[in-house]
């Protein structure tokens, strides 16, 4: 394993894989960057101290380690909708359903096969449209969008 950690950086770099920023405890204030070669290494200093060659990482180092290795913190939560996104939602599921208001769609004697629940359309299409006309920021729990009924005439 090849390592480069950069405390200032809150950085650490493993096999070319870089992380950063990342938190760790105990680097001592006087390390500027530790280089690791899979058994020995060496630390460096910014005080003007001479290279310091290791062959076993310290604490410090594996703490470095252990932060790059850990999970990445899970992504923040989505922002609540928006009252105009919530509006556009709305907009779209009734733009998903006009058809269902058509005369003809509900009417066995002008459709063969015809939409036998219509009322359950027109009932889901008044709900959703008051978010449409009034719409409201935040989650909104949307009504189900009934599945369609057809008959034959």
């Amino acid at each position: 394993m090849r390592m480069t950690i950069i405390p200032n950086d809150h950085a650490v770099y493993v096999d070319s894989v870089a992380k950063y920023p990342l938190e760790w405890s105990g680097t001592p204030l006087n390390v500027h960057a530790l280089q690791w070669y899979d058994i020995k290494g060496w630390i460096e200093f910014n005080d003007g101290a001479e290279n310091e060659e290791i062959t076993l990482l310290p604490e410090w180092a594996m703490n470095a380690y252990n932060a790059w290795n850990a999970p990445p913190p899970p992504p923040p939560p989505p922002e609540p909708p928006t009252a105009e996104e919530n509006k556009a939602t709305a907009t779209s599921l009734l733009s998903q359903t006009d058809w269902t208001a058509l005369p003809d769609v509900a009417d066995p004697l002008k459709s063969n096969p015809y939409l036998a629940n219509a009322n359950e359309f027109n009932n889901y299409r008044n709900a959703v449209r008051q978010y449409a006309i009034n719409p409201v920021a935040g989650e909104i729990v949307w009504p189900p969008m009934p599945t369609e009924d057809w008959q034959p005439a």
